[in-house]
């Protein structure tokens, strides 16, 4: 393993270990502080997802600087929460195109029944 993929490693593992914290304490929590925490734990799994070591999405100088960072995970999901766009766009795109193919959909199905 070259010294680049140590690094990727040892972020991964880092956050990993965070996000295993924060699902155990979870554990320790109401139902109801459960369901209130349900988007962060989404949104750090997926974060977490994009840091694979073998993915190398991102260059090695924002890898070292997520490294030193006490709480990686902490921090990327709070910049995610500070973002201007935030997830509700690509939301709403989804749901139009959804919403446009089963209008076509539904139009096709009228026709051939009409034929």
């Amino acid at each position: 393993m070259n010294n680049e993929m140590k690094i990727r490693q040892e972020v991964y593992n880092k956050m990993e270990q965070e996000y295993n914290n924060f699902i155990e304490n979870l554990k320790s929590k109401t139902p109801d502080e459960i369901i209130q925490s349900s988007y962060e734990k989404v949104m750090k799994e997926e974060i977490l997802g994009d840091f694979y070591p073998e993915y190398e999405h991102y260059d090695m100088e924002k890898i070292r600087a997520l490294n030193k960072c006490k709480d990686p995970l902490e921090e990327l999901y709070q910049g995610w929460m500070n973002c201007d766009a935030g997830i509700h766009q690509a939301l709403e795109d989804s749901t139009y195109d959804t919403l446009d193919n089963l209008v076509e959909e539904q139009k096709e199905k009228k026709k051939s029944r009409e034929r």
